[in-house]
């Protein structure tokens, strides 16, 4: 990661993952080696450099499902709390939103967010964990501290909520919940299924969250038997 001039203003704090916090002044992104990027943010209401804005921050890094399109893994290890942002063009009404994006967008408290036409914005390459799985990453406490109604760029706080491996899947929940999740993606008349491979696996539920699933799923098809 280049090496520029320090963030304007006041000093920036550095949280316990290594990083410059969001409410600070300087680049939230690190290196592979866990150092903070030293470049000034582009503006105030972005907690990126432009640098990093434009190829992602370098812990990370976006490659190829076999099944699933794009994903996202850690590119080192990232322990729990380590922030990433969600930014992209805010726009005002859903209806504003291209509708070959909406699967992609993100809805805030101040708008719709187009991340699309940003590959830097990296978490919507992120997958969404399958019944087997856990999410990594959801939205930070203060989610919204840089989002300003009627800017051009908007960037919404995502913390990591486990630590994940190297080589493992950043994946988050397509909507509140499991239960909601399960919904949405019966609405788009897909069936969910675990994610992990084993070139880039996805980290799993504790064996007692399994056997309460593989519970739930034998009740299930014994009710479908019943009403046949």
């Amino acid at each position: 990661m280049p090496r520029a001039k320090k963030a304007v203003g006041r000093p920036s704090r550095v949280s316990s993952q290594g990083q410059h916090l969001p409410s600070g002044t300087g680049c939230i992104a690190t290196s592979v080696s866990g150092k903070p990027c030293l470049d000034p943010r582009a503006s105030k209401n972005m907690p990126y450099c432009s640098r990093c804005m434009k190829t992602g921050d370098p812990s990370l890094k976006v490659t190829k499902h076999p099944h699933f399109g794009k994903i996202l893994v850690a590119n080192r290890k990232l322990r729990k709390g380590y922030y990433v942002s969600w930014w992209g063009k805010l726009l005002k009404r859903k209806s504003d939103m291209p509708s070959k994006h909406m699967e992609w967008a993100l809805e805030t408290t101040k708008g719709m967010i187009d991340a699309v036409p940003y590959k830097g914005s990296m978490l919507q390459f992120c997958a969404c964990p399958g019944p087997s799985e856990v999410p990594v990453i959801d939205f930070a406490p203060a989610s919204d501290i840089l989002l300003k109604k009627g800017q051009d760029m908007g960037a919404v706080i995502f913390r990591t909520l486990r630590d994940i491996p190297k080589g493992y899947q950043v994946d988050m929940m397509y909507n509140k919940d499991e239960k909601t999740t399960d919904e949405f993606f019966k609405e788009q008349g897909i069936e969910r299924g675990d994610v992990g491979t084993k070139s880039y696996p996805a980290l799993k539920k504790s064996k007692a969250q399994l056997a309460k699933l593989k519970s739930k799923n034998r009740a299930a098809t014994e009710k479908m038997k019943v009403k046949k």
